[in-house]
């Protein structure tokens, strides 16, 4: 794999494929990248591909000509493609240029894209401070049966203290939800 190809990662989520796109896609990145999504949806007998294209600006002839040979492919292959992510301006390029995307379906978010492939996402919810038990939370530990897992945020949610001993810190993400800040999680349904 190159490094032209490592900026546009191809990401297995269970049995789907996520492929964000973003920047310019060469002649030669668009046949690696094509190269490497059908390898994965072979090796992972993958049941769908999503292509997001929020990161992208501007579509040209090329790329479209790109993810249209990448979704027919795909599809003859037994995997759908979902383009998620398409600006306005996106759109209305595509409409302009006349082109037709049939073998792909279109979501305007990546959660969208996902939900159409059958996984749901959920946001984990702010915590209240008195709400100490939380199935919901993003990382429950099994073994905890009060929730507290020693780290507290200031007012400004910019430092902590250290955890009670004994116990082992979570990622710094479980205080930001505690300040609401939404953490989201995918799950199968």
């Amino acid at each position: 794999m190159t490094m032209e190809l490592k900026r546009l990662p191809i990401i297995n989520l269970w049995d789907r494929i996520l492929v964000p796109i973003q920047g310019d896609v060469t002649d030669d990145l668009a046949e690696q990248l094509n190269t490497e999504v059908l390898r994965a949806i072979h090796e992972s007998g993958a049941k769908g591909l999503v292509i997001d294209l929020t990161a992208v600006w501007i579509m040209d002839s090329h790329l479209c000509a790109v993810l249209s040979n990448l979704a027919s492919a795909a599809r003859l292959m037994g995997t759908p493609t979902i383009l998620s992510g398409l600006s306005p301006e996106i759109a209305m390029t595509l409409q302009a240029m006349g082109v037709e995307l049939e073998a792909v379906k279109t979501a305007l978010t990546l959660e969208q894209a996902l939900t159409m492939l059958g996984l749901e996402v959920r946001r984990a919810e702010a915590r209240d401070e008195d709400d100490e038990d939380d199935d919901d939370d993003l990382f429950d530990d099994e073994d905890d049966e009060d929730d507290d897992d020693g780290w507290e945020a200031d007012d400004r949610g910019d430092s902590r203290r250290a955890p009670q001993a004994g116990r082992s810190p979570r990622p710094a993400a479980s205080a930001d939800l505690r300040q609401g800040g939404g953490k989201s999680r995918l799950r199968r349904r």
